[in-house]
Order: structure tokens, then sequence, then C-alpha cells
């Protein structure tokens, strides 16, 4: 008898992803950061065994630091990914999303020892999918199939 058909993976109207793993832990330090610098600001002005005078400016400064370190460290939470028919909008770390058209993209690859998903363009250009995280494994893989459905589509004339 014949082989079994390999089972097609349904074509997404829609795919997102965000980095869950990391976004929980980025939180737990963000929390930690802000505790440490709290804790230091709040005992700042007892300590005078230096003859250093600290005062409320210093205190402030430091609580500020510790916000700007903490918000710094949330800044691990921001990817985001969504892809649907007409192509892919990504969003790193930093700054806003990136519009990605289906018909510039060669590759949607993941390789193994890479822990970030990638687009492929033209001469090997590369557009990493921060959003999709080897450490989220299991939805990480969902978003993958779905990423790799809605680029086989793409291409119906190359199925």
């Amino acid at each position: 008898m014949g082989e079994p058909a390999a089972a097609e993976v349904p074509t997404p109207q829609l795919v997102t992803a965000r980095p869950v793993r990391s976004a929980r832990i980025a939180v737990l330090a963000a929390v930690v950061v802000l505790l440490v610098f709290g804790i230091a600001a709040a005992i700042l002005r007892s300590t005078y065994d230096d003859g250093v005078g600290y005062t409320v400016a210093d205190q402030v400064g430091i609580a500020g630091t510790g916000l700007l370190a903490a918000l710094g460290v949330l800044s691990l939470t921001r990817p985001r990914l969504r892809a649907d028919a007409r192509g892919v909008d990504c969003r790193g770390f930093f700054g806003g999303y990136r519009h990605v058209d289906w018909e510039l993209v060669t590759r949607v690859e993941f390789p193994s020892k890479a822990r970030f998903a990638r687009l492929v363009l033209p001469g090997e250009e590369l557009i990493t999918l921060y959003a999709v995280q080897r450490g989220d494994r299991e939805r990480s893989v969902l978003v993958m199939q779905g990423l790799r459905a809605l680029f086989a589509a793409s291409r119906p004339s190359e199925a």
C-alpha cells in the first residue's frame, strides 16, 4: 500500500507571538532591581560613617536610577509578532513595528543553535523574530508552524 499522506497544517488567518518565559523572568528581575535600589535609597541617609553627607536629592537619584534600570529590563517584554497573508509585522526590544511582505521572504527558519527564529531575505539578510524564542518551546513550535504555513500559502506556484 502507499505511504500515508503527510498531515497538512491548515493555513491560519493570523499568527501572533510574544515572549512568555523571558517576559516572566524580566518582570521578576525588574521588581528585584526596583526593590534593591529602593532599599538602597531609603537607607542612604543613615550611612554617615565615612564622613560624607547624603541628601534627599541623592536618595531620589538612586531611586530614579533603579527605576530606569527596571524599565531597561522590562524592554525584554516588548517583542511582538503578527503575521497574516500580507506579510509579517515584527517589533524588537526597541522601536516600532517593521513590516515585511511575504514576497521578500526567501525562508522562515529557526536554526537549532539559535535562540530566536528569523526570516531570511534575498542576499541572506536576516530579520530576527525576537518574539519567537527557544525558551517558549511548544508555543514557538506552534508559531513556526503557522508562519511556515502562511509562507507556503504566499507561494502557490511553488507548491
